[in-house]
């Protein structure tokens, strides 16, 4: 258990730092990046978001390492303190302001964190089901096409705010898919419809950050994705892993979601006034 919590530490200081290190990444990006082959060939020759990626990597096995012995509403909520690394970072780094409004969205979120830490029950996660699977293929399907819709689009701050929230949500599929996992034998990597429904959501998450990160400001952008990593993640975990609470701890898991996402969405309200950093600043 000890272990298992100290990769979920391990884990959101990777991720808030890749965080940061994407969006200095981006900005020598054209400021209307779109999600193309272009985008694509960019990035990877990009030294600095490769080695974003590979912050992002070490926290995806960290938290696939912890999911093995605790349930996503722990596992998610601990990943979430990402946020504060990153809005920590982005003072240091990028020069990023905090106002008022953005510490009270992050004490929020902060709060939400710990009710729904302790009202988690930690149990294995049960067999997935068919009607699952199908569940799992169709959401990872409406992610993609509404992905591409919003990239595609006019380049602006509030469909890079949108990109966050999809890209959260796209996280929390690849959460699931690492839950649920039978087993990581190469036979039931191949053979899961799950895995690859969250391998591909993991790709997709990537792509849309990246994007979102180029049109509007990183700590907006940054608590869009964590709030609606966590509680879309603890949500399916509960939906589809058989996650509970602790038996009396229902309305505490409640109040944490809501927290959650008030401070996310506080946070993206009022710093989404904020001018997105110039394209070729270094």
């Amino acid at each position: 258990m000890g272990l298992a919590l100290l990769c979920v530490a391990g884990a959101a200081l990777c991720s808030g730092t890749a965080i940061v290190v994407q969006a200095v990444a981006m900005r020598r990006m054209p400021s209307d990046s779109r999600l193309d082959a272009a985008l694509v060939g960019g990035l990877a020759r990009n030294r600095t978001y490769l080695g974003a990626l590979v912050l992002v990597a070490t926290g995806f096995l960290l938290s696939f390492l912890a999911l093995r012995t605790l349930p996503l509403f722990v596992v998610q909520a601990g990943r979430a303190s990402s946020l504060a690394v990153a809005a920590v970072l982005s003072v240091v780094v990028l020069g990023a302001r905090l106002r008022w409004t953005d510490w009270l969205g992050l004490a929020g979120l902060g709060a939400g964190l710990v009710l729904l830490a302790s009202s988690v029950a930690s149990r294995p996660a049960v067999p997935v089901t068919t009607a699952t699977t199908w569940w799992v293929v169709a959401g990872t399907a409406a992610l993609v096409v509404g992905a591409a819709l919003v990239a595609l689009g006019r380049p602006t701050a509030a469909r890079g705010l949108v990109l966050a929230v999809l890209a959260g949500i796209a996280f929390g599929v690849l959460a699931l898919g690492a839950r649920t996992a039978p087993s990581w034998s190469p036979v039931d990597l191949v053979t899961d419809p799950v895995l690859w429904c969250a391998a591909v959501c993991g790709a997709l998450g990537l792509a849309s950050s990246a994007i979102a990160l180029r049109r509007a400001p990183v700590v907006p952008v940054t608590a869009l994705m964590v709030g609606f990593e966590t509680v879309a993640g603890a949500g399916l975990g509960l939906a589809f892993a058989g996650d509970r609470p602790v038996s009396g701890a229902g309305a505490a898991a409640a109040c944490g979601f809501v927290l959650v996402l008030a401070g996310a969405l506080v946070v993206a309200r009022f710093g989404a006034s904020d001018d997105a950093p110039e394209a070729g600043a270094s």
